[in-house]
């Protein structure tokens, strides 16, 4: 962490706000908050205080967040990231079960993150997967923090589907199923403690 800049937080919007209504006073402070919050979604993705407010975030929510604050703040050089990779038990802890329910060892998962000098950082867990998902990117975007919602769903379904026919899932297989396979290892995820992931 210590190669993104601190800085100190000022009260220059919502967000700002809602940090130093906690009593967090520098960047590196909001990242060692925000990542000690369990996983899940909060009620509303457009409303990224919402994580504070009720206590979790995704992936998708709690880097948005990180990235909408430095903007607050004048720092415009925190990208915000969407990539997609092999999500497995290595590199996601608590998958394996409804993995090997639906026979699969793998489901290409849309996952956010940071990237700065062209580093990247993944601040959703705190205890760190026996892999880390970067090792297994397909490929990734740069986004914007509005964008987590539906252009990241979208953007992952489309893949998806592309994804089955070069894979050759068996007949059986179509992209709503494929969907509540992955909503289930996310609903597994759900309360998990977060981890912090660098490359």
């Amino acid at each position: 962490m210590e190669a993104i800049p601190n800085f100190i937080i000022l009260n220059r919007g919502k967000l700002s706000f809602e940090f130093l209504h906690r009593g967090i006073r520098d960047f590196h402070g909001a990242i060692n908050y925000v990542k000690s919050l369990s996983y899940g979604r909060p009620s509303d993705k457009n409303k990224l205080e919402l994580v504070m407010i009720e206590g979790k975030g995704s992936c998708s929510t709690k880097h948005a967040l990180l990235v909408e604050l430095a903007k607050e703040n004048g720092h415009n050089d925190l990208e915000l990231v969407l990539g997609i990779y092999k999500m497995d038990n290595d590199n996601t802890r608590g998958v394996e079960p409804i993995l090997a329910k639906y026979g699969l060892s793998y489901i290409p998962e849309a996952h956010c993150y940071i990237r700065y000098k062209k580093k990247r950082y993944d601040f959703t867990c705190q205890e760190s997967p026996d892999n880390s998902p970067f090792e297994t990117l397909i490929e990734e975007t740069t986004i914007s923090p509005h964008q987590i919602t539906n252009y990241k769903e979208d953007y992952h379904r489309t893949f998806l589907s592309i994804w089955m026919k070069k894979a050759k899932l068996p007949g059986r297989w179509n992209l709503e199923k494929l969907w509540t396979a992955r909503e289930e290892c996310i609903k597994e995820l759900s309360g998990i403690k977060d981890y912090v992931v660098v490359n």
